[in-house]
């Protein structure tokens, strides 16, 4: 049976027209646009997926998408193997952080969200969605990708010095109590998953990625995708970030940690390889300039 007469039939709607947009269809209806998804992960992490949503919604925050119940109370639907979520669909545009306002209005966001992205109900979690525990772990995989390139000598130092920033007293405490706060964080948080609507209100969406862990990741996430290598930026962003949520030197230490390792790097040697990587990877002295600026962070 096709999937269109099962998604009407679980949510009670009459379907206008289908457009798919990436990985997701916009479904048009006489009375409402939505985003359907479709997932492959295990049905728990679908569940958590949803829960999240839920718990941001709970908390009143209104920039991320809402989940629309099937006519049983589901969070989602399965259909041929296949797990699908129904949400509102954001209308407006991808922000461009290459405009002031525009990064300064993701930072803003991506604060106000933190603020509400604690209390997550533990046991709702499956394991595979709680990644507290994951950084030195992800810091060593850095370093086994950049280890076979004889030009990448100084960003495994950097990978080994992130690795010594993470055992400090101060930084193991932070993510102690980011476990304790329940703490959960969207992921992959970049233009490509942010809406910014006619009133200029940046929108949350696709959060497949979320899991249980540090929000500084989200931060130093948005920080090395958006000014690489730039220490002077960074600190200016971070300034701004904490004008809408405070973080004490705890948590600026862990975040030192993350924007010392050289994550950008990696993630162009997973999608293109090392060629693709080439281009971004900072000379000795550029990178020894970024390091001492960084430390003005504490």
């Amino acid at each position: 049976m096709s999937l269109w007469p099962i998604v009407e039939s679980q949510y009670g709607i009459k379907i206008r027209s289908t457009t798919q947009v990436k990985d997701v269809y916009k479904v048009e209806t006489d009375h409402a646009t939505y985003c359907l998804k479709s997932y492959d992960f295990p049905e728990e992490e679908v569940r958590f997926i949803t829960r999240v949503l839920s718990c941001l919604d709970e908390h009143q925050f209104t920039q991320s998408q809402k989940v629309l119940p099937a006519i049983d109370e589901r969070a989602y639907i399965t259909h041929e193997g296949a797990y699908y979520t129904l949400t509102n669909w954001v209308h407006g545009q991808q922000p461009k952080f290459a405009r002031t306002s525009d990064i300064r209005r993701g930072i803003s966001t991506l604060a106000k969200f933190h603020l509400l992205a604690t209390g997550f109900p533990a046991l709702e979690a499956p394991e595979s969605r709680i990644r507290y525990s994951r950084l030195p772990g992800e810091f060593s995989d850095y370093k086994s990708l950049l280890l076979p390139h004889r030009s990448t000598g100084h960003l495994v130092e950097l990978c080994d010095e992130a690795l010594e920033l993470l055992q400090q007293p101060e930084v193991l405490e932070t993510i102690q109590q980011e476990q304790l706060n329940s703490s959960f964080i969207h992921g992959d948080y970049n233009y490509p998953n942010l809406v910014k609507d006619k009133k200029n209100t940046i929108h949350l969406i696709d959060f497949e990625n979320t899991s249980m862990h540090v929000r500084a990741k989200d931060l130093a996430h948005i920080l090395h995708r958006n000014s690489l290598w730039n220490a002077e930026g960074m600190l200016r962003l971070i300034e701004y970030y904490m004008r809408y949520r405070s973080m004490n030197t705890s948590e600026l230490h862990l975040l030192l940690a993350l924007l010392t390792a050289p994550y950008h790097v990696v993630r162009n040697i997973r999608i293109g390889g090392f060629r693709s990587a080439k281009p971004i990877i900072p000379s000795k002295d550029q990178l020894r300039k970024y390091r001492r600026e960084l430390r003005a962070l504490l």
